[in-house]
């Protein structure tokens, strides 16, 4: 390196001056004594960077200071309303300190890309905490229908989650319950589950006679009718109580996480197993199996999504249907079926996880 006396020789630093950066080298007094050439021409159009230029800087002074005489340092800096990364370095001359060479770098661009971001970023959590409080809130109450006592437990993994379930009056003596698993997670998925809410509640209100499978076609209908451009789909099951008959009859839409059914009276628990593909954009139905089961007081329902089946333990081993009937089976309750999957799951819960009870009253 050539002494600082030399150092506006302009053959020895044409390419410092060819730079569009800007460069700055000061002596150990915090002095200004060299510019670059583009660093030149924009001290000419600013009066607040000539004044930049003409202060002291001090780098040597201070704890902080005392670092850049071992290593190069990086600072951004807003300079006459401009963003700049600015790189320092020491200048050694054999083992003495002679300056500090500073390479101004514009950023602007970058950094109101960064602030832009982060508002928008800002903006998009508090649109999920807002779509989060309306999803929740259209969630059915945990009380008694008719003699259907409900109970449940909602644990989406993100903001918002895609699984859905709902009780809807039909007639005094009947109530619809359907629960919902919509592909994906997030706002597009949270946006589906109400999709599927004003429909369902359309549907019965038009068409209150229909069975679970009728319904099922006309909910696929009306989802077809969206006319999306991507593949989207979602399963649910749907169940019809009637409080008069002491039965209920349900279809599945492809959805793997059939309910289980406790029988007071026998004393023992099984599936609600019915057929039926998935609702899709692309894939025809064929049929909606219906079946029928007879209730009686005391006897529970237990809905589910796949999140609760599909835990995994430390061995990657799923927690799957028998695990969460054997536990149902064994207290009949809401809370200890959420304790035993969460004693099974091992880590970060991955997919959401909804749990719903229905306990039949007395007449």
């Amino acid at each position: 390196m050539a002494k600082l006396g030399k150092i506006n020789d302009k053959d020895k630093y044409f390419i410092i001056n060819a730079m569009d950066d800007w460069v700055r080298i000061v002596d150990t007094r915090g002095k200004t004594i060299f510019i670059n050439e583009s660093f030149k021409r924009a001290v000419k159009e600013s009066k607040e960077l000539k004044s930049y230029v003409g202060q002291n800087a001090s780098f040597l002074n201070g704890t902080r200071n005392q670092a850049i005489k071992k290593t190069t340092m990086i600072e951004e800096k807003l300079i006459d309303d401009r963003y700049f990364s600015i790189k320092s370095s020491p200048i050694y001359e054999d083992d003495k300190l002679i300056g500090i060479i500073e390479v101004y770098r514009d950023i602007t661009r970058e950094s109101l890309l960064k602030i832009e971001l982060f508002n928008k970023n800002r903006d998009m959590v508090e649109d999920i905490r807002f779509v989060r409080k309306i999803q929740t809130n259209i969630l059915p109450k945990e009380k008694t229908y008719g003699r259907l006592s409900l109970r449940s437990i909602y644990l989406p993994t993100d903001d918002v989650s895609g699984d859905f379930f709902d009780i809807i009056r039909i007639s005094e003596d009947k109530y619809a319950l359907y629960i919902a698993d919509i592909m994906g997670h997030g706002v597009k998925a949270s946006i589906m589950t109400m999709f599927i809410k004003v429909t369902m509640n359309a549907i019965f209100d038009k068409h209150p006679t229909y069975s679970p499978s009728k319904v099922l076609f006309k909910l696929r209908e009306k989802f077809f009718d969206l006319d999306m451009q991507s593949s989207q789909y979602f399963t649910s099951w749907l169940g019809i109580f009637d409080l008069k008959e002491s039965t209920l009859i349900f279809s599945n839409a492809g959805h793997n996480c059939p309910p289980i059914f406790y029988s007071k009276k026998k004393d023992r628990v099984n599936f609600l197993l019915a057929s039926g593909r998935m609702i899709s954009n692309i894939i025809e139905p064929d049929n909606y199996d219906e079946k029928k089961v007879k209730f009686a007081p005391n006897d529970k329902i237990l809905l589910f999504s796949d999140g609760a089946i599909e835990s995994k333990n430390k061995d990657k081993k799923e927690y799957g249907l028998e695990g969460l009937k054997d536990r149902f089976a064994q207290s009949l309750d809401l809370e200890d079926v959420r304790e035993g999957i969460e004693e099974f799951t091992w880590g970060k819960q991955e997919d959401d996880i909804s749990l719903v009870q229905i306990d039949i009253k007395e007449k």
